[in-house]
């Protein structure tokens, strides 16, 4: 009997997790000791040999501390590890056979103690391998939201693990305009993927203030030498209006972006060349292109271009050659990602459509106190004309009421601009820089109402600092 425990202990001893370490004990002691036999973990079967029916209902073990023979023909194993309960062993014999002895009740204790260290350390990898993999989806970039203006292509492939150094971004800004964001963090695996992480965080906060683009790069850079000392990241953060058909681009120590024009036409750009985001102390500079609706631009890391042996340089122009002569961001990925990669891969493709200029009114009114009965009426028979007659009340409401604030707060015109895309968005814009924070208004207060009303009343609204001063807006969804 012991030699037989010996070798089913040195079977356990290779065994990968509690799973393989109980359907061991239980098929390689149930033709020795009994006629069935499970193992209990956390109340439930954890496995399971019962070949005749007969195995007896669950055992609450909590006050057995060693091998018990519960009676002749029914074994209890407890499953301690470190001082940890970890589950119950049941082994039971036809009352045809011979009872249970005492040479069973040791061999049986002796079984309990390698089963109970596999089952341990094979669920505290699993945990540990959940953890893993919860923080690794939390830091993983997701799909890209769908956004008007523009199409989106993108792949995403880290060189090992579940994530790695490269990271992508596409968020949304005031105005229908959206920030552009694609960087690569130096080394791979965790490390990087927790810096990338701590970064990516970064940068959604500092666009979502509205900042230009070289200011956020700025202000990332200096966030990078608190976060991530001794860490390079390089970092390309663009900017798209598609009203103005506009794009700013700024990059840090990062490839050349590749515009495809509407012609089919590819061409690397190049924008100021700045040191990567950690250097510190480092001005950065911005470029603006033409954004005509039909093209594409190109985002991408290192690890999509770079061959050893081979000048970075021309693997960027062997990429623009690639766009050139017709190949999509699709096939040119998956060609990428088929082939086995030492670096992290990540593509990020846009293609502008811009917004139609039907579908845009922009009026600048003197503040005066006619002045928000006035732009009511504009909005009534802008929207009248655009078919959103159902919407026309509350944006009537809502655009007077921030209005208003501006004509108390500001002596210079105020523009206000309406855009329909799958949602109607109100900008009121005047040259204080002071941003007005909501509050719920008391009983007597005679102000205050303006802003709370807009917060209840619209899907989304929210400020932000511009050049000349600031601009509030709201959107409403369109029935």
């Amino acid at each position: 009997m012991l030699s037989h425990v010996s070798r089913v202990v040195r079977a356990m001893g290779e065994s990968p997790g509690p799973e393989e370490a109980t359907r061991v004990v239980c098929e390689a002691v149930v033709p020795k000791l009994a006629d069935a036999a499970a193992v209990y973990v956390d109340g439930a079967v954890w496995h399971r040999v019962d070949p005749d029916g007969r195995l007896p209902p669950r055992w609450a073990d909590d006050g057995i501390r060693e091998a018990t023979l519960l009676d002749g023909h029914l074994l209890a194993v407890p499953l301690r590890a470190y001082g940890t309960h970890v589950g119950c062993a049941l082994l039971a014999r036809d009352a045809r056979r011979p009872p249970f002895g005492e040479a069973h009740v040791l061999a049986a204790g002796q079984l309990a103690v390698p089963v109970a260290l596999t089952i341990y350390h094979g669920r505290r990898d699993r945990q540990q391998d959940e953890t893993l993999e919860t923080l690794q989806r939390g830091m993983r970039p997701g799909d890209p939201p769908a956004l008007p203006g523009l199409e989106i292509a993108y792949r995403y492939k880290p060189a090992a693990e579940r994530v790695g150094g490269d990271w992508y971004d596409v968020i949304p800004l005031p105005g229908s305009r959206v920030a552009l964001v694609v960087g690569d963090v130096m080394g791979h695996g965790l490390a990087a993927a927790a810096v990338m992480g701590q970064l990516r965080t970064a940068v959604q906060t500092l666009a979502s203030l509205d900042l230009p683009a070289e200011q956020v790069l700025h202000s990332l850079d200096e966030m990078a030498q608190r976060l991530a000392a001794q860490t390079l990241t390089t970092c390309v953060y663009c900017v798209y209006d598609p009203v103005l058909r506009r794009c700013t681009i700024a990059s840090a120590g990062h490839l050349p972006p590749i515009l495809l024009g509407p012609d089919g036409k590819a061409e690397v750009l190049s924008p100021p060349r700045c040191p990567p985001i950690g250097l510190g102390r480092t001005p950065f500079e911005t470029m603006e292109i033409a954004a005509e609706d039909g093209s594409m631009l190109v985002l991408y890391t290192d690890g999509l271009v770079e061959e050893r042996g081979q000048d970075i340089g021309l693997s960027v122009e062997s990429l623009r050659r690639r766009l050139a002569n017709g190949i999509s961001i699709e096939a040119l990925s998956d060609d990428v990602l088929s082939a086995e990669r030492t670096d992290d891969v990540t593509v990020l493709a846009i293609r502008f459509r811009g917004i139609p200029s039907e579908h845009v009114a922009q009026w600048l009114l003197e503040p005066q106190p006619t002045t928000p009965s006035r732009v009511r009426g504009l909005v009534r028979r802008t929207l009248g004309s655009w078919g959103l007659t159902a919407t026309s009340p509350v944006a009537e409401l809502l655009a007077g009421e921030l209005v208003t604030n501006a004509v108390r707060h500001t002596q210079r015109p105020i523009t206000i601009r309406l855009l329909r895309t799958d949602h109607l968005l109100c900008e009121v814009s005047d040259d204080d820089h002071r941003l007005p924070m909501v509050r719920e208004p008391g009983l007597l207060d005679e102000d205050g109402r303006g802003l709370y009303l807009v917060s209840q009343l619209a899907e989304h609204w929210g400020t932000s600092r511009v050049a000349g001063g600031k601009t509030v807006w709201f959107s409403l969804a369109i029935p």
